[in-house]
C-alpha cells in the first residue's frame, strides 16, 4: 500500500505515542471503513452512498454506488457495511442506509458475482426501521457480526433525532429505534428473530437485544473474543462508551440508560424514573477538554507493536483526540486528525487499524515506542503538523 504520510508524534504530558501513516486521501465524505479476513483491500464506505476498494497498490476503484438510493441530509447517508460470515463462500454482504424516498432506515444485502464484481440485481431487503418525520440526526448505522455469535447479524439505531428523544423511543420496548437488533438475516431476503432473543415470547420487540441508546454511531466487536464495544454519542454533558462481554452474554437485554441517563449522570432536564438495573457505561467523559462527540473504535489486534495488542482505541469527533483504554485506565495518544474530522476507526482483512476522516484522508494506526525526540526535531514536528492541519482547515 503506498504511503502518503509517515510520523510518529509524543504528546507533551503523556506516555504514549501513536504512529500513523496515511494510506488514503481524495474520498468524498468518508463514515467507515472494513475488510473480509484475510482481503489485503480495504472497503471505505463514503457517506454519499458509494462503497470504493483501495488495494496493496493504492489503486482505488468504485465497488459499490447507491447513490441514487440514499438519502444524505444531516446525519443520513449510506452508514453502514458488514460482511457475511460465509463471505468467502457466499459473497455476501450487508449495507444499512437512509432510503432517500421513506427516509427510514434500510438493510439490505448483496452478492458479488464469480469476478467479485456486486451483482446488483441480487439487491434483497432484509429489514426496515422507520424514522421519524422530519428528522434527519441519530441514524446510528452500524452493522455487524460477532464470532462469538455467528450467523446473527447486529443493528445499531439511534433513537431518531431531536433533543431529549421526545418520544422517548429509546426505553420504548415496542420501538426499534434506540436499540441493537438481532436478527437472522435470510439469503431471500427478510430475516428471523432468533428464539433467544430477551423480548421473545414477552413484551416488547422480538428484533430487540438492548436498549437504552442515543445514537450508536460506532461499535465493534473485538476480532478475537467477540466482546462488544459500543461508542454512545451524548447530547450535552456525557459522551459513553459500554462493553458487553461475549463470555456474558453480549448484554442479552441490556439497558444503557438512555433517555434517563446520560453516560453516568442523570439527564439534565429529565425527570423519569429511573429503571432498575441499568447497564452503566464502561467508561464516560465530559466537554471539558472540547470532546463532544464519541467515536467508538476497536481492540487492537493488529500485531505491530505489543504496547497497544488487547487496548481498546477510540475517539472524538469534534476534538479530533485519540485514546486507548485498558483496565480503567485511559492514555491520550497521538492524532492526525483536527477538530470536527475524525468519522470512523475500522479494521483491515489482517486486523490492522485504521481509523477515517470526514475530509477524506485515512491513516493506518499502531502504537510506537520512540526514544525522547532531541528539541530540534521536536520543533520540526511540531511545525510540521501545525501546516498540515492549517492546510486542512483551509480545505
Amino acid at each position: 500500500m503506498k504511503s502518503l504520510l509517515i510520523a510518529t508524534l509524543a504528546l507533551a504530558g503523556t506516555s504514549a505515542a501513536l504512529a500513523y501513516t496515511q494510506v488514503g486521501a481524495g474520498y468524498s465524505q468518508p463514515v467507515f471503513l472494513t475488510a473480509p479476513v484475510g482481503d489485503s483491500r480495504l472497503f471505505v464506505v463514503e457517506k454519499g452512498g458509494l462503497i470504493k476498494t483501495q488495494d496493496s497498490g493504492g489503486t482505488v476503484s468504485t465497488w459499490l454506488n447507491l447513490s441514487g438510493q440514499v438519502d444524505t441530509g444531516g446525519e443520513r447517508g449510506l452508514l453502514g457495511l458488514a460482511f457475511d460470515p460465509g463471505f468467502a463462500s457466499n459473497g455476501r454482504f450487508y449495507v444499512d442506509y437512509i432510503d432517500k424516498t421513506t427516509l427510514n432506515t434500510v438493510v439490505a444485502s448483496y452478492t458479488v458475482n464469480s469476478s467479485g464484481a456486486v451483482d446488483l440485481a441480487s439487491a434483497k431487503t432484509i429489514i426496515t426501521v422507520a424514522q421519524p418525520a422530519g428528522r434527519n440526526n441519530h441514524k446510528a448505522g452500524w452493522i455487524g457480526f460477532s464470532s462469538a455469535d455467528p450467523g446473527h447479524l447486529y443493528i445499531a439505531t439511534g433513537d431518531g433525532g431531536s433533543g431529549n428523544d421526545p418520544d422517548n423511543n429509546a426505553q420504548n420496548l415496542n420501538s426499534n429505534l434506540g436499540k441493537l437488533l438481532r436478527i437472522t438475516p435470510n439469503a431471500a431476503g427478510g430475516y428471523t428473530v432468533p428464539t433467544d432473543n430477551p423480548f421473545v415470547g414477552v413484551a416488547g420487540n422480538d428484533e430487540i437485544w438492548a436498549y437504552g441508546l442515543r445514537n450508536p454511531f460506532r461499535n465493534s466487536f473485538d476480532r478475537q473474543t467477540g466482546d462488544l464495544w459500543i461508542g454512545d454519542v451524548g447530547q450535552g454533558a456525557r459522551e459513553e462508551v459500554n462493553f458487553a462481554s461475549a463470555a456474558a452474554g453480549l448484554g442479552r437485554g441490556a439497558n444503557y440508560g438512555w433517555r434517563v441517563r446520560e453516560g453516568s449522570i442523570a439527564t439534565p432536564g429529565i425527570s423519569d424514573p429511573t429503571p432498575p438495573n441499568l447497564t452503566n457505561p464502561i467508561y464516560d467523559y465530559g466537554r471539558a477538554n472540547g470532546d463532544a462527540t464519541v467515536i467508538g473504535g476497536y481492540v487492537y489486534r493488529g500485531g505491530a507493536d505489543a504496547s497497544l495488542e488487547g487496548k481498546y482505541v477510540f475517539g472524538d469527533f469534534i476534538s479530533g483526540r485519540i485514546w486507548s483504554f485498558s483496565s480503567g485506565t485511559v492514555t491520550p495518544l497521538a492524532t492526525p486528525f483536527g477538530g470536527s474530522t475524525l468519522t470512523s476507526f475500522g479494521e483491515g482483512g489482517d486486523g490492522a487499524l485504521y481509523a477515517v476522516g470526514i475530509n477524506g484522508n485515512i491513516y493506518q494506526l499502531a502504537a510506537a515506542a520512540v526514544p525522547e525526540p532531541a528539541p530540534a526535531l521536536l520543533l520540526a514536528l511540531g511545525l510540521a503538523a501545525g501546516s498540515l492541519l492549517t492546510r486542512r482547515r483551509r480545505a
